[in-house]
């Protein structure tokens, strides 16, 4: 049955069908619910969340009230953190929240808490092995961190890991060489 083709008579036991004002109500309700019906597949989201547009998902984010989501973020990621955002604003304040938006954002995202390092307590550390190379990035960090995080906590440093390749020269002769950096930044 259709909501939209729904006959509310027909749903009515038989001995009231005849009585005026139910026949009424009945063909008011029927005409009611026929619009709203025959739009109840575009009313489906949750199910439909891999093959919304990206404009689609920035809309239900704003719906959503998901204030660590990013317009700008590729649509991979724009869903992510749509599927996790009810389990996020449910343990908003907790190392997993922090972690789980990270890990929707930038793809991966670890905190360490203050009694894990010798910290002070109420301080953590967050760790990352995306390559936070830009001030905006950064700042972009900062802020999924900041969202997620229990008010009462102080981020001590953000650590990340970044490898990659450069060739390197000497002042005295013209060789080549290829110098493989790995390097951890604190404090940024």
């Amino acid at each position: 049955m259709k909501l939209a083709d729904v006959d509310v008579l027909k749903l009515v036991p038989e001995f009231m069908r005849k009585d005026e004002a139910v026949l009424g109500l009945a063909a008011a309700v029927n005409k009611l619910i026929k619009e709203p019906g025959g739009k109840i597949k575009t009313a489906r989201v949750w199910d439909q969340i891999d093959n919304l547009t990206s404009e689609q998902l920035d809309e239900l984010a704003y719906e959503l009230d998901i204030d660590w989501y990013d317009p700008a973020l590729p649509i991979e990621n724009k869903r992510a953190l749509i599927k996790s955002a009810d389990l996020v604003h449910s343990r908003r304040g907790t190392k997993w929240a922090v972690e789980q938006v990270l890990i929707d954002t930038f793809g991966s995202g670890t905190v360490k808490e203050w009694y894990e390092y010798n910290g002070q307590p109420f301080h953590f550390r967050v760790s990352t092995d995306y390559p936070l190379d830009t001030q905006d990035i950064i700042e972009q960090f900062r802020k999924a961190v900041a969202v997620a995080m229990p008010c009462r906590s102080v981020l001590d440093s953000i650590e990340f890991a970044h490898t990659g390749e450069t060739s390197a020269y000497t002042a005295t002769a013209s060789i080549g060489v290829d110098v493989k950096v790995a390097a951890v930044a604190i404090n940024i």
